[in-house]
């Protein structure tokens, strides 16, 4: 298992998440030392995560797809839509092996076997720790102050989703694509009209609503709104950190780019982040990529990534019945 040294290590990863754990475990697959730092002692209390099932292949690269099937999770075969014309169940495809399945995960069971799958790949985890400062070398970032550690790093990646920790102690300014949204969830049993495999979105007044089975009987849910205040929502903005790459950091995740859940595939982002970020630390640090060719390569695959998804919303809140929600998410009226 990997040591420690005088609190020093080859990557310093703040949260550990889809996207930290993902890449905890890809830098250990290329052999550096891995410290984890969680400001949780335990995983947040929110409805859970709904995987495409793109997301199998990657699970199968981090060594955690027989585990998460284990798990036991509920299986979907796609999402029941009511939102530019009659409800209509929209399914993910088949292949050779009969229909393509998603996963409505619990999120505290995921996170814990991805940070199990991390430990045992070697990765060291601190927690809970939060970081206070950051340390620099000249330009770069390297390393970090918690409470009562100093952790040097030759490169630090911040997985701390939407809270963006690293990018607000390097004073980065974000680029927004979206008015303020605010999202409910939480979870009730399940009713007479909601299916019991099957999650559903529908178009609401100012945004949607969207329920997923959990196959016990219960369902999840999530509300978003535009321009609807209300104390009892958290507020977020579509969201892009143009410099989530630079000398010594990488932003991954949410961290990078925040968008709203009607994007889909947020883990699947998240743990795409995480693994090519440790792909080009580890070209970097064993002298295969140059240090701003490996930041140059990250910042475009997520400036990409995040405006093809941009394009995807709009095109989809085109489609809104609510003539204010078209005009609020993407100008069209």
């Amino acid at each position: 298992m990997t040591t420690v040294d005088d609190m020093s290590t080859d990557v310093l990863i703040l949260g550990a998440g889809p996207a930290g754990c993902a890449a905890a475990i890809s830098a250990r697959q290329r052999g550096l030392r891995v410290l984890m730092l969680e400001a949780r002692p335990r995983p947040g209390t929110v409805p859970g995560e709904t995987l495409h099932p793109g997301v199998e292949p990657l699970l199968a690269r981090l060594g955690v797809r027989d585990a998460v099937l284990a798990a036991g999770f509920h299986r979907h075969q796609g999402i029941w839509t009511a939102w530019d014309g009659p409800r209509r169940f929209i399914a993910y495809g088949a292949g050779d092996d009969g229909p393509w399945r998603g996963f409505q995960a619990d999120r505290a069971r995921l996170h814990a076997i991805l940070i199990d799958a991390a430990q045992a790949a070697g990765a060291t985890l601190l927690r809970p720790a939060v970081p206070t400062d950051i340390l620099r070398r000249g330009q770069a970032v390297a390393g970090v102050r918690t409470a009562d550690k100093t952790i040097n790093a030759t490169d630090v990646l911040d997985a701390t989703g939407r809270h963006a920790w690293l990018a607000r102690a390097l004073n980065l300014a974000p680029s927004y694509f979206s008015p303020p949204l605010r999202l409910r969830f939480g979870w009730r049993d399940a009713g007479r009209d909601d299916d019991p495999d099957e999650p559903a979105i529908d178009a609401r007044p100012a945004g949607w609503d969207w329920r997923a089975p959990l196959g016990s009987g219960r369902v999840a849910w999530v509300s978003l709104r535009a321009n609807t205040p209300s104390q009892a929502a958290a507020s977020f903005r579509w969201r892009l950190y143009e410099d989530c790459a630079g000398p010594g950091y990488m932003l991954l995740g949410d961290a990078a780019a925040l968008l709203d859940p009607a994007s889909s595939h947020g883990v699947l982002r998240a743990l795409m982040s995480g693994m090519l970020a440790a792909h080009m630390i580890a070209a970097r640090q064993h002298g295969l990529l140059a240090a701003d060719a490996a930041a140059d390569n990250y910042r475009r695959w997520v400036h990409e990534q995040f405006s093809n998804d941009v394009a995807a919303l709009r095109a989809l809140y085109a489609r809104h019945p609510d003539p204010a929600t078209r005009l609020a998410l993407c100008g069209a009226t």
